[in-house]
């Protein structure tokens, strides 16, 4: 009975890593979003080869999210090469996701001198794929920041070569310029590091400050004060949602990981070394401070997911329980894969659309789908997301100046046409100075994004007459 219930946890572990790779594959070059911002983060990629600031002034054309430049900086290398799309950054997130697979093994089969348990924590976490949206292989940063997680944490604990260390502190650093929310894993590891061993601390805490404070000096010198207003102000200024503390457990992690999270907890309390405890304990606490607030999606519930994996497959006193519970946890996990694929009518829907937009005369106003204006051989203008963080955070003169510059654009014409978005976000700014005319896509159920906001570009609207 224990043989036969490792087999088939491994077994049910490898499935779903299968399953993944063969997901992410096919929709690696699908040419249209997969979730309603990758278009902008393709953006933000041009900006940096075309030698253009990221972090400025918000204008109708262009406004930053809200992340450090690590991702976009690792895209925009890749991207030299095979050319701006989504194609480089969905390459990096995919690549990103395999190497994350690979450290929690690898972390695991350090904590039990077993590549089972390994196999089993890559399993489980591969099986929240669903869970979490889909999130691991499209065009956004979670899955090359949890790789640079994992990559700092397991150097820090394991790396023996000369300047592991240091290493260590780099991919921490690093981890901080991709995601701000990187420090709440890093100070946790690094205290629990200077108790076990001082000098291995040292060395990985000053590369890590090192390598930050010459980061923010450089961004800060290159943007003025625009990088701290996008990366720090507006953060901090993000309401938080009633109850979003007890929210996390209630809502996002009992109901995907009944059985992972007791096996979880069990592995804790017989754990002789602290090292994956702190680190689990970290990365759930940066989802769960990310989770709470304020239009948060369920792409940050990937760093909890990855550690509470972790920590079930090295539930190693009681082997059988963990091997029942992680089957169990699998077959609670099982979810139907072609509601993540794009479908042929998605691929003809944008194909028209484009194809539409590029007849049109003059520049177009598409504020959640810049893209495809771009797709049409015109200008990109500002993303909603990014535009409506400055509104809803900001009541000083940049909100101000933003909102005068884009209800002047619309209802002075300045636009050739507007797009009505499914959400209707803008709708009245639209409606002062452009007529509905007609409907850009005719079936209910086509060119949704998989994951995400579910947003389409819906209508055309064309100027009044003068």
């Amino acid at each position: 009975m224990r043989r036969l219930l490792t087999a088939a946890a491994v077994a049910g572990s490898l499935a779903y890593l299968l399953l993944y790779i063969g997901l992410a594959l096919a929709r690696l070059r699908y040419p249209y979003e997969l979730e309603w911002m990758e278009g902008g983060m393709v953006e933000h990629v041009r900006r940096i080869l075309e030698g253009r600031p990221l972090y400025a002034k918000p204008t109708l054309e262009f406004v930053s999210f809200l992340y450090p430049p690590g991702y976009y900086l690792a895209s925009a290398a890749l991207a030299s090469i095979t050319g701006v799309s989504f194609f480089p950054l969905r390459l990096l997130s995919f690549a990103s996701s395999l190497g994350v697979f690979a450290l929690l093994a690898a972390l695991a089969r350090r904590e039990t001198g077993s590549w089972i348990p390994g196999a089993l924590a890559a399993g489980i976490f591969a099986a929240t794929f669903a869970r979490t949206g889909g999130w691991l292989d499209i065009a956004r940063l979670d899955s090359f920041y949890l790789l640079l997680l994992l990559g700092g944490a397991f150097a820090l604990a394991h790396a023996r070569f000369r300047g592991g260390s240091a290493l260590a502190g780099l991919l921490l650093a690093a981890a901080f310029f991709t995601k701000q929310s990187g420090l709440v894993v890093a100070a946790p590891l690094l205290a629990h590091r200077a108790f076990v061993e001082r000098k291995r601390a040292l060395g990985a805490a000053t590369s890590a400050l090192l390598a930050i404070g010459a980061g923010l000096i450089a961004l800060e010198a290159a943007s003025g004060p625009w990088f701290r207003y996008y990366c720090f102000t507006l953060p901090s200024r993000h309401p938080r949602l009633p109850a979003g503390a007890w929210t996390f457990w209630i809502a996002d992690v009992v109901p995907a990981l009944p059985f992972a999270l007791p096996a979880a907890i069990a592995a804790v309390a017989f754990r002789k070394s602290a090292h994956l405890p702190v680190l689990a304990a970290s990365l759930v606490a940066s989802s769960w401070a990310v989770r709470s607030v304020y239009g948060a999606e369920v792409n940050n519930l990937l760093p909890a997911f990855a550690a509470l994996a972790l920590l079930a497959a090295t539930m190693a006193r009681r082997p059988v329980a963990r091997d029942l519970l992680v089957v169990a946890q699998l077959g609670w996990l099982v979810y139907v894969p072609s509601g993540l694929l794009p479908k042929a009518h998605d691929r003809d829907a944008g194909d028209r659309i484009v194809h539409r937009l590029s007849e049109l005369d003059g520049e177009i106003f598409i504020p959640h789908h810049g893209y495809l204006a771009r797709l049409a051989g015109k200008r990109e203008t500002a993303h909603t997301l990014a535009m409506d963080n400055v509104f809803l955070d900001d009541h000083g003169p940049a909100r101000r100046d933003l909102e005068a510059e884009v209800r002047g654009a619309l209802a002075g014409r300045r636009f050739g046409a507007a797009v009505i978005e499914s959400d209707r976000r803008y709708a009245s700014w639209i409606l002062e100075g452009y007529v509905p005319r007609e409907r850009l896509i005719g079936r209910p159920d086509a060119f949704w994004p998989v994951t995400g906001g579910r947003l389409r570009p819906e209508t055309l609207a064309l100027p009044k007459a003068p």
